[in-house]
């Protein structure tokens, strides 16, 4: 009976125009059912930890608005099929198009499921067979996987069914208003609302991914051409870029590790080890880590080391880590590797000392063809490469996992050759288990040091949940983690032990524990241990991965009486060894292969087109000096032209892999030019802090100034205090306040001792946002209290 009255010719069809108006709210409901289980989902698998209302409302919100958008593309689509006079094929149709609009949601929500990361433009950065290998190790798709896929398109058909059923036919005059509405829906802002929810990871999991995926593929197509078409004279001061190297300059890095090092006991050049941990991010790793630190190993050679606190990985994916950490090179269009056989030879790590005898390796458990690491490792005409493809007997690939080998199989793969090295070596290992899918063979030992690590960190049994629903991830944090100490006590014994450097970090943050702010995807640990080392240092100055090899060849060349090439093409500047917290670099970033650069220029850092002040403790904070971001963008425009040129041109030095090498000279000291210096910041900021003890804790002394000709935003006086691990103990703040024009405002603000300081707490005081609590304006210190209320303070 149902199919015969589908069947039937509609004989007061009211048209396809006013019909429109009839479908379209089945659509809506299917819409809102497909975001619904979509937070649902992300809520669930964050452990309840996110704000599950607001983060619905607003995705909600952001779903309405992108449907909008599309009305005209649906209408343009549907109506010829709503002019199909027998109803059951005119439902048929409708809801086949329509079906395939919400699979590509419910695929690009489920791709969100698994990297916690929206997909965009990097879609079209790789290979089909790396697309394959990546995907492989994509979580299954379980019960809440299918339900997400089934329910909107249920709703769908059986809206559909009941429309044809009633034989609504709609009104002319709904549609068209509809389609003015979609008019208006393209002056209102995406994404909506976001800036209300209190981290990245929420603002990830609201965000329409459909809207995200169509926007970076937009920007991705139409390119970066404002940016690099930026005209020169926007950066007058500076000397004109060399037509054919723009990236050329007498190297001159300072020797800033020399004085650490003492003399190895052979007379000869140190060996050096580079170990690429996979994913590892200071987040969950190290002293104060926010997360709390899940690598008790790393924390251990940390304390031994030279530990850079707040250094930088230059990429968000690992496409760049090797031409970044090795070569300091530039990322080119797609990453320095996507340029494949059209890679320009030039001076690395690898070339130079292999240059001047050194014997070299790299290991690692995957397939090296892969972001083309094989070719660039190739052209840095390193000896041995072992990978996947050519691994040896004896050693199990990882049943989980498409990737290859476990971290523990390349640890014994490297230790095999152990005996073999021959001195003076350079060494890489890069690591792969900290990456989907997250599992390895005898995994529950590991799940069970999870649960005991949450209870040696004393995480709040309120907080567990959110850790637990990442338990593969934290066990295989462990795991790596373990590898890396059975590596060390197995090199110890070697009789190159005692003249070796080893540098560990990581290529990128793993984006799968959901992030605080966009920084944590750079932000990573760099440990440099050596039984060379006179003492340890921690180091708060802010570095990245470009700065490693030019501040390695100063020291081997300075300290070890080699030499290093008379010109580069490296982008980095050299390790700042400072004990305070500070960036004197200017380098650029990429989150994914298509991303637009980022740049950070001292401690200006400009994302998506926004200027934000890179403050203590790695935090971001928004601002809206328009003489700043101008400088900031003159900063990013010319590293964009020059990178341009370099393309064009496909050569980065005139010697290519081969360059003249010199001995070291020290730098002479010159002249910083006026357009390379950051202006004068304007309105709110932090100008000073200090703590003093008092009876049960310590008084906090700030000053709050504004440099504007207009009254201040208001702002709350914040200050924080955490343990060593990063646990918050406990936060004080004061009355909301504005400053008059160029006015200053002093503010005291006392606070506790708590009993769980451990050796050390810090207090970190900055202005905040009145309703959001984040950090805003200018500022931010970051004050050592130890047990016995000493204060140590570092503005």
């Amino acid at each position: 009976m149902v199919t015969e009255q589908l069947t039937m010719t509609s004989t007061h069809d009211g048209g396809a125009w006013a019909r429109f108006s009839s479908v379209f709210p089945v659509l809506l409901l299917a819409q809102l059912v497909l975001v619904a289980m979509a937070v649902s989902n992300g809520v669930a698998a964050a452990g309840g930890g996110l704000q599950g209302g607001a983060i619905a409302g607003i995705a909600g919100a952001q779903a309405l608005l992108m449907l909008l958008r599309t009305v005209p593309l649906l209408m343009l689509l549907t109506i010829p099929l709503l002019l199909i006079k027998r109803t059951l094929p005119r439902v048929i149709a409708v809801g086949v198009l329509w079906s395939v609009f919400l699979i590509v949601q419910v695929m690009l929500d489920q791709y969100f499921q698994v990297a916690h990361v929206p997909l965009g433009a990097d879609l079209f950065g790789y290979s089909v067979a790396e697309i394959r290998t990546t995907l492989a190790d994509g979580a299954p798709l379980g019960l809440r996987g299918v339900l997400a896929m089934a329910l909107p398109l249920l709703v769908l058909w059986l809206g559909l069914l009941w429309v044809a059923r009633r034989d609504l036919k709609g009104s002319p005059v709904w549609s068209t208003v509809l389609l003015v509405v979609a008019g208006i829906a393209w002056i209102l802002p995406l994404p909506t609302g976001a800036v209300a929810l209190k981290d990245i990871a929420s603002r990830d999991l609201a965000c329409n991914k459909l809207a995200w995926f169509s926007g970076d593929v937009w920007r991705w197509f139409k390119g970066e051409a404002d940016v690099a078409a930026a005209p020169s004279a926007l950066v007058s001061n500076e000397p004109a870029l060399d037509p054919e190297f723009p990236f050329l300059r007498q190297e001159q890095t300072p020797d800033t590790l020399g004085t650490y090092f003492s003399p190895t006991s052979d007379g000869r050049p140190p060996n050096v080890v580079l170990i690429v941990v996979e994913g590892l991010g200071r987040s969950f790793s190290g002293p104060q880590a926010p997360l709390g630190s899940f690598t008790p190993f790393l924390d251990e050679l940390a304390a031994r080391s030279l530990y850079f606190d707040n250094f930088l990985a230059n990429q968000g994916r690992t496409f760049g880590v090797l031409p970044t950490l090795i070569g300091s090179a530039p990322f080119a269009d797609e990453g320095f590797t996507a340029l494949g056989d059209r890679m320009p030879p030039h001076p690395g790590l690898f070339s130079v000392l292999r240059q001047q005898g050194y014997n070299t390796a790299f290991y690692n458990g995957t397939d090296t063809s892969f972001d083309d690491e094989r070719g660039y490792m190739q052209g840095q005409q390193v000896q041995m490469l072992v990978d996947m493809n050519n691994f040896g007997e004896g050693y199990q690939r990882n049943p989980f996992s498409a990737w290859g080998y476990p971290d523990k199989e390349l640890v014994s793969r490297v230790l095999a050759d152990n005996d073999t090295l021959q001195a003076p070596f350079l060494m890489a290992m890069q690591t792969i288990s900290m990456h989907t899918s997250y599992e390895f063979p005898d995994q529950d030992v590991y799940r069970k040091q999870f649960e005991q690590r949450l209870q040696q960190l004393q995480v709040p049994e309120a907080q567990r949940a959110g850790y637990r629903a990442s338990t593969d991830i934290y066990s295989t944090i462990m795991y790596t983690d373990e590898q890396l100490r059975r590596y060390f006590a197995s090199v110890e014994k070697t009789p190159w032990y005692a003249n070796t450097i080893f540098v560990v970090t990581g290529d990128h943050r793993l984006p799968e524990i959901p992030m605080g702010e966009h920084v944590d995807r750079y932000h990573v640990p760099l440990i440099v241990f050596s039984p060379l080392l006179k003492q340890p240092k921690r180091i708060r100055a802010v570095s990245s991965q470009l700065d490693v090899t030019p501040s390695l060849m100063a020291l081997l060349s300075n300290t070890y009486g080699l030499k290093r090439p008379a010109q580069t093409a490296w982008l980095g500047t050299g390790l700042d060894m400072a004990e305070t917290f500070r960036n004197t670099h200017q380098l650029p970033l990429k989150q994914t292969k298509t991303s637009a650069p980022e740049y950070l220029a001292e401690r200006w850092w400009l994302h998506d087109g926004k200027l934000y002040e890179l403050q203590d403790g790695m935090h971001l904070a928004e601002t809206d000096d328009a003489s700043v971001r101008a400088w900031a963008m003159q900063r990013l425009q010319r590293y964009t032209q020059a990178n341009a040129i370099f393309m064009k041109k496909n050569a980065l030095t005139p010697e290519g892999v081969t360059p003249k090498l010199v001995a070291y000279s020290a730098p002479a000291a010159a002249a910083t030019a006026a357009a390379t210096t950051a202006p004068v910041a304007h309105g709110l900021s932090l100008t000073s802090a200090e703590l003093a003890t008092v009876a049960d804790g310590v008084q906090l002394t700030a000053v709050f100034s504004s440099g504007d000709p207009k009254p201040s935003r208001m702002f709350v006086p914040l200050a924080v205090m955490s343990g060593e691990d990063g646990r918050e103990l406990q936060e004080v703040y004061g009355q909301a306040m504005q400053l008059p024009p160029g006015g200053s405002q002093q503010v005291q603000l006392q606070l506790r001792l708590p009993q769980d300081c451990g050796g050390h707490c810090y207090v970190s005081v900055f202005p905040s946002d009145p309703d959001t609590g984040k950090a805003i304006g200018q500022g931010r210190y970051h004050l050592q209290v130890d047990a016995a209320a000493t204060v140590e303070s570092a503005p």
